[in-house]
């Protein structure tokens, strides 16, 4: 009996121990940095609303989803300076029918772009493409029409994470998970657990160095890590958290994962025009524990981190910038 009451004991200190749930209803330590953001254009060049940025070691990149000619826009990352756009609009085999996750190799040489209208990933060699006026890319991958990776964020060729979604013809909507997704093979595995709750939506970062990810509900007050094979290590409810998603309210709208630190873009409104941007960013360390947040004193629709800088690029929904970027450093 001694021996089987302590290995119970164990069991649930193993429990414990492997997902720390907090309910983290502080969020009080405010920092404006309205005045820190340096503002940047994209030289004449037009880019409509619903546009999200990317960054590699050497390049930005804009993807404007309601473009009707030219994708995405290359920006060198230190001169600020447009060098171009790729990616045509359009329903041909050469073509960008209905855009979706952007991706850069480590290499800096090529760019891919998943198009949810053909279900393929198509990659453009970056220097060609700005040159050549009929460049054709590349297919590297296609996914089917009922399981499909979204919001896809690059590890390596076999090894990539993404929001997956399954539709459910019979109810005629879908549901969400996080996903594994290997774009050589196409094979895509869901790491989402058993207890993941009914309905939530979300977004999520990466660290590759840390290997977490960090989750970010859309549709409740709750910030999930975990590592990369999906185990939970972090729970971190905050004060507007209920047991089943919520509804009329917008909570998290994007999320990046950075050296040392998580940066939660939040919005906290009611449904309505500005809900789904964010105002705020909250600031919290790799084990969930809340630093501070960050007032930026416009609306954040994106954003992107550029580790060489130490710089947050951000698209913002403002009548005086669109882009713009936040020196972290002595911020954080």
């Amino acid at each position: 009996m001694k021996l089987l009451k302590k290995l119970r004991f164990l069991a649930i200190f193993i429990l414990f121990i492997s997902c720390r749930q907090s309910v983290d209803n502080s969020r009080n330590n405010h920092v404006d940095i309205s005045q820190d953001v340096i503002p940047f254009d994209t030289d004449s060049i037009q880019i409509g609303a619903g546009a999200r940025i990317y960054t590699s070691d050497s390049l930005v990149i804009i993807k404007d989803g309601q473009s009707n000619d030219m994708l995405l826009t290359i920006i060198d990352i230190q001169t600020l300076k447009t060098k171009g756009q790729i990616a045509k609009f359009g329903p041909g085999p050469d073509e960008v029918a209905v855009p979706g996750a952007v991706f850069i190799d480590r290499d800096n040489k090529s760019i891919s772009i998943f198009d949810y209208g053909q279900l393929k990933i198509s990659s453009y060699n970056i220097d060609s493409a700005l040159v050549m006026d009929k460049y054709c890319p590349t297919t590297i991958s296609n996914f089917n029409n009922q399981q499909f990776p979204d919001r896809y964020v690059h590890v390596n060729d076999t090894l990539g994470f993404a929001r997956s979604i399954t539709i459910d013809p019979k109810k005629k909507g879908y549901t969400q998970g996080i996903c594994r997704y290997n774009i050589t093979t196409g094979e895509l595995t869901d790491i989402s657990g058993p207890s993941r709750m009914e309905g939530l939506k979300s977004l999520f970062g990466i660290s590759v160095a840390d290997r977490i990810i960090a989750e970010g509900a859309t549709n409740n007050d709750i910030l999930n890590i975990y590592d990369f094979n999906g185990r939970l290590l972090h729970e971190i409810k905050g004060p507007d958290y209920e047991p089943q998603v919520v509804k009329g309210k917008v909570f998290f709208r994007e999320i990046k994962v950075i050296p040392d630190y998580i940066l939660a873009a939040y919005s906290g409104r009611a449904s309505g025009e500005n809900a789904y941007s964010a105002d705020r960013i909250h600031v919290y360390n790799h084990d969930g524990s809340y630093v501070k947040t960050l007032i930026i004193g416009k609306d954040i629709t994106d954003m992107a981190y550029d580790n060489t800088s130490n710089r947050l690029f951000c698209i913002f929904n403002d009548e005086n910038i669109q882009f713009g970027y936040i020196e972290l450093d002595g911020i954080l």
